[in-house]
């Protein structure tokens, strides 16, 4: 069998090209991806991931981020979106990162800002909602432009045909309809702009795209988003194989490039896309081996909904029994109530094992046969890609449908809860095409009118849409499911793909105790790979409810940080301004615990400890170490504000805002700071042993760069005054910096050198040191927000402090909430001057090692490090905002443009990395110094409080245990009393 598909009116138009993959020849058409071209010639492997494991095509669409390869020494390309080319050297591994073997820059050099550009209406999506919406504006007057990341306009829906095929004539209905909407969409006059990237809408006004691999800034006075959907996850042994791809990768193949997705085809999913694809496959000349549908076949006794689906489209209806009477003609079985349990093979996938299930959905054990086949494409319904509406605050809620996911609460028309927003088409929930398209026509028109247009009253859009929605109500009740349950789901099953999490290993920390998607992600890793969380959000929050009873929250899902998908970093790089220190802002409550139950009477502790951050949960561990009863309590979750947020830096030299000019009250109480850093990182390698937990701790030294002469002498005299503390620091030249760390620019003048800085895993730290003050008698407990404190009269007596679980005595208390430690000594009438400043961070993919160090600049905001995971965290006080609708800190978009301009004038290596992940963490502003110590009035009551906290958590812990346990320290700590302040 030929793996190019036939068709008596499509034709080759592109010319051949031969390229390179892992160093064989591979014959392509031009026009047509790198995945289709490999497809055309039986190659399935594509990425390697950490462990050494291989991925290949999956979802098709440039969702999955699987199908990664390099291209001329590009990494990271994604092989289903990339065209092929002449010569092109394409390879499965990523660059070493070495001068012989660099990562290439992914995007042309930025200029000094990115290109703006103002339209009436900006459409996001190319699918049949978005061009539709696109129509309706254009033809009331509006400036239309529509932005999409595939190559060509017409979604996941029409899939045109590519320009590697032509035909005289449309192939099908299909194609058909999808040209004369494009058509219809462009003789309008809308602007299409296609291969462009939305990576992040930072408010209903201002949305941030690469157009043409530029970074641009489109204002718009309606935003109408039509992301579409993907495909949902279906999770057993093997369905992370090569081989094993969603049926929609497989029919973008077959309908948009013409290749066959394999030689021997299982399909298996729920619905009649399905179908189509295999009467498609088999049209074209290939085996199709089975077609697998979890529901049952239908019958008379499903007569009203037959019915219904007949007279509101009837069409469709017989598109179904065609495909039927394809697939009996070629003699491929139907097998109903029958469901894949797992794909095997050594390298991609030789067989799938399949059974049939019962109406509670489980396998029949004595149903299991073995198909041999060496794809399996699988199409179990879909999920809303709701990220660019949840980025802007949308309002959302839960759909039940399947493993549930959030949609998009719109009215008719598409409007959200946000003025000028829309959101339509299967991007806000799932109706298939033909709602799509009327509710597109219904948001176009009414973002028209929202701008003063004229638009004819669509009384046509909206009666196809009750038609459509009357339909997919119907289909979906022909082909309903067996309910969906995750309990016999293997354990070494993966859940999280990018990371390679697998089921037991959630489930052993649901068990634990992390029964948060929050905590399971920090825990684990689930969710902080490329795909960001889409084939593995909705499946962890549907195990979580299956083992903890508890429903899903909308608030409790994965918070929504750009970009959108991985961008390239170089792409959005743009110098700005510099300033000093960091921003101080408000400190709202961000905190969404899970409801806890109430106290049975009043709780009693002898040390009550107020925020189960780093510090807090280090303070329990000190505590309970001296044998003291401790409880410390959060109003969120362990490690969930700051700390988790925290990019775990272990700093041990100044800053380079806490010396100089820049620095708070001169620099004087950061300086009187220093000897604390390398105390703090030496408990932290004691409390590393202590816990038997790898928490990645790594001293390799910290450099603080320069570009400049001035920068230099900054240097010089910032590293006389830490070494007057004991610190060790020296001053090095570019030779020496360039010999200790090879990837840094050329253009750096120097450095310096402090030894005993490096770096550490927050998402691990705070909670194997929690988990021991546990195992210690120390109780931690969240969701237990303090409302108010009272000194109890008389000598001793102590505080009775209430809380949204109930009430607290506590012979004495310890005021560990960091930046919102303010509000908590108001409780008692006590300032304390802290303020929180709200930052941002950023972490690329995964990179070949490129930096050892902990990275730091002399005149600039900067921090930069490589995790042990491989990727690069990008931070050093950019200030981040706090959007009070969404009750987050959210990262900014200058912020992130200046960020990255540092980042990779330091690194230049960091242009040839995507950015994965944006996020907001909270930093504590004080004056450069700590407050310890007992209030002078009000005895009992402390304060452990510190900027730097990572760092200095373990030792600020220790002094204020050494305070309450024997009432003295071993060292002065008269300069970081609150008397300073009084």
């Amino acid at each position: 069998m030929s793996a190019r598909l036939t068709h008596p009116c499509i034709t080759p138009a592109g010319r051949p090209v031969r390229f390179w993959y892992d160093g064989q020849p591979v014959e392509g058409l031009e026009g047509e991806t790198i995945a289709a071209a490999l497809a055309a010639g039986g190659i399935k492997a594509m990425r390697h991931t950490r462990r050494g494991e291989r991925r290949g095509l999956y979802c098709g669409m440039g969702a999955c981020f699987d199908c990664l390869v390099t291209v001329d020494g590009q990494a990271s390309q994604r092989a289903c979106l990339t065209k092929v080319a002449d010569g092109q050297q394409v390879r499965s591994a990523q660059p070493a990162g070495t001068p012989d073997d660099p990562l290439q820059p992914l995007a042309s050099q930025a200029g000094t800002e990115p290109e703006r550009r103002q339209v009436d209406v900006l459409v996001v999506g190319a699918g049949p909602a978005g061009l539709s919406a696109a129509l309706a504006a254009r033809q009331a007057g509006a400036d239309v432009l529509v932005l999409d990341e595939r190559p060509q306009p017409g979604g996941q829906f029409y899939k045109p045909l590519a320009p590697s095929h032509e035909a005289p004539s449309p192939a099908d209905r299909q194609f058909a309809q999808g040209l004369a909407l494009e058509h219809e969409v462009r003789a309008a006059g809308v602007v299409i702009a296609s291969g462009a990237q939305v990576w992040a809408a930072f408010s209903p006004r201002e949305v941030a795209a690469l157009i043409d691999g530029r970074a641009c800034v489109i204002g718009c006075r309606q935003l109408v988003i039509a992301p579409g959907a993907y495909e949902r996850p279906v999770l057993f042994p093997g369905w992370t194989l090569p081989g094993v791809m969603t049926t929609g990768a497989g029919q973008t193949l077959a309908r948009a490039y013409r290749v066959a997705p394999g030689r021997r085809v299982v399909i298996a999913g729920n619905g009649p896309l399905n179908l189509q694809l295999a009467a498609e496959l088999l049209a074209g000349g290939a085996e199709v081996v089975a077609v697998l549908e979890s529901a049952s076949r239908p019958s008379l006794r499903q007569w009203r909904h037959l019915l219904s689906a007949a007279r509101t489209a009837p069409d469709l209806l017989l598109d179904g029994w065609r495909y039927l009477r394809k697939l009996r003609a070629h003699k491929v079985p139907v097998l109903w109530e029958h469901a894949v349990v797992s794909a095997e093979g050594p390298a991609g996938v030789s067989s799938v094992q399949v059974a049939r299930i019962d109406a509670r959905g489980h396998a029949l054990p004595s149903t299991l046969r073995r198909l041999e086949a060496d794809t399996l494409c699988l199409g179990y319904g879909f999920i809303p890609s709701t990220e660019l509406a949840r980025m802007l605050g949308c309002e959302h809620r839960l759909a039940p449908r399947h493993l549930g996911y959030l949609t998009t609460v719109t009215q008719e028309d598409g409007a959200t809860s946000l003025p000028g927003v829309y959101v339509v088409g299967d991007g806000a929930d799932l109706g298939g095409s033909r709602v799509a398209l009327a509710r597109g026509t219904l948001a176009g028109t009414a973002a028209a009118r929202n701008l003063g247009l004229k638009a004819l009253e669509p009384r046509e859009a909206t009666e196809k849409l009750h038609r459509a929605e009357c339909f997919q109500q119907a289909l979906w009740s022909i082909y309903a499911p067996p309910p969906l349950t995750l309990a016999a789901v293997p354990d070494e099953t993966l859940l999280c793909r990018c990371e390679e999490v697998t089921f037991g290993s959630v489930r052993e920390q649901i068990r634990a105790g992390s029964d948060t998607l929050a905590a399971l992600k920090r825990n684990t890793r689930l969710g902080m790979g490329r795909c960001q969380a889409r084939y593995c959000g909705v499946t962890a929050s549907r195990l979580l409810a299956e083992l903890t009873g508890r429903p899903p929250q909308v608030e409790q899902y994965f918070a929504p940080r750009p970009p959108a998908k991985p961008v390239p970093a170089g792409a959005l790089g743009f110098e700005k301004p510099e300033w000093g220190g960091h921003k101080p802002a408000i400190t709202p409550n961000l905190a969404r615990p899970v409801e806890q139950p109430p106290f049975e009477g009043t709780l009693r502790t002898d040390v009550l400890v107020i925020g189960a951050g780093v510090l807090g949960s280090c303070l329990g561990y000190y505590l309970s170490k001296a044998g003291q009863d401790v409880t410390v309590v959060d109003r969120d979750d362990i490690n969930l504000q700051a700390s988790g947020a925290n990019a775990g830096s272990l700093h041990v030299q100044l800053l380079s805002f806490d010396f100089g000019t820049k620095a708070q009250e001169g620099g004087g109480p950061a300086a009187a700071t220093l000897p604390l850093g390398p105390m703090s990182v030496r408990l932290w390698q004691e409390i590393e042993a202590d816990c038997d937990e790898d928490l990645e701790i790594k001293i390799t030294g910290g450099l603080m760069v320069a570009d400049s002469e001035a920068g230099m002498r900054f240097l010089e005299a910032k590293a006389a005054l830490e070494r007057s503390h004991g610190i060790d620091a020296q001053v090095i030249d570019g030779t020496e910096l360039r010999r200790l760390s090879p990837a840094l620019s050329e253009q750096l003048l120097g450095a310096e050198l402090c030894p005993m800085e490096g770096k550490i895993n927050p998402l691990r730290a705070t909670y194997a040191v929690a988990r021991r003050a546990q195992q210690q008698g120390a109780r931690m407990l969240r969701g237990c927000d303090v409302q108010s404190i009272e000194a109890l009269p008389g000598e001793g007596a102590g505080f009775m402090v209430r809380t949204s679980r109930g009430s607290i005595h506590a012979g004495r208390v310890v005021n560990a909430s960091g930046a919102w430690s303010s509000a908590v000594g108001r409780m008692l009438g006590v300032n304390i001057p802290v303020k929180g400043a709200p930052l941002q961070m950023i972490v690329t993919e995964p990179a070949p090692p490129l930096v050892d160090h902990l990275v730091a600049h002399a005149d600039r905001h900067l921090s930069l490090k490589q995790a042990a995971s491989g990727g690069l965290i990008i931070g050093g006080g950019w200030t981040a905002a706090f959007s009070e609708d969404m009750r987050l800190n959210r990262a900014e978009r200058e912020s992130i443009e200046g960020n990255l301009w540092v980042a990779s004038h330091v690194l230049p290596a960091v242009r040839g990395l995507h950015i994965v992940r944006c996020w907001a963490g909270m930093n504590v502003n004080i004056d450069g110094a700590p407050i310890l110590g007992e209030v002078p009035g009000h005895p009992g009551f402390y304060n452990a409080v510190t900027s730097n906290g990572y760092t200095l958590a373990p030792v600020t812990a220790r002094l204020v245990t050494d305070l309450l346990v024997r009432g003295r320290t071993d060292i002065d700590i008269s300069p970081f009393l609150i008397d300073r302040f009084l």
